[in-house]
């Protein structure tokens, strides 16, 4: 396997187009008018990542709602990106906020937003190296850091 690129079904590709690519940043890739010109398939990419949309499409099985609902999206940032200045360009663009930044005891800040369909997407930065010791303790003493 090369690579997995997750395909989210959404109710306007156009809306979701969008929000990723102002708010977020990342790169318009293909994209595809339908009979209507209204977009059928999407894609979006932002450094080694990508995501697919396309429409809900209610007769599919995996297609039935409510849209978002047990997706979690987590990124990480390049290792010369600021994941703080990164949260205010979203935060201020008018994104969803479900999670300030915050110090993982996994050693990753991150932060949570959702998108327009209620995806969540979780921004992480590696900020320090934590053994699988330190944090199998800190999960089990309940310690945030």
């Amino acid at each position: 396997m090369k690579s997995i690129v997750p395909a989210l079904a959404v109710a306007d590709i156009d809306a979701s187009v969008r929000f990723y690519a102002e708010v977020l940043g990342f790169d318009i890739g293909f994209t595809l008018p339908g009979a209507d010109g209204k977009l059928i398939h999407a894609s979006v990419q932002r450094g080694d990542s990508s995501l697919m949309f396309g429409r809900l499409d209610t007769s599919n099985a995996h297609d039935q709602g409510p849209l978002g609902r047990g997706i979690v999206l987590y990124a990480t940032v390049a290792d010369d990106e600021d994941v703080d200045a990164y949260f205010q360009r979203v935060k201020d663009a008018g994104a969803a906020v479900v999670q300030e930044p915050t110090d993982q005891f996994w050693g990753h800040r991150d932060w949570g937003i959702t998108d327009p369909d209620g995806y969540v997407l979780f921004i992480s930065k590696e900020t320090r190296v934590a053994s699988a010791e330190e944090m199998r303790e800190a999960a089990l003493s309940g310690s945030p850091a």
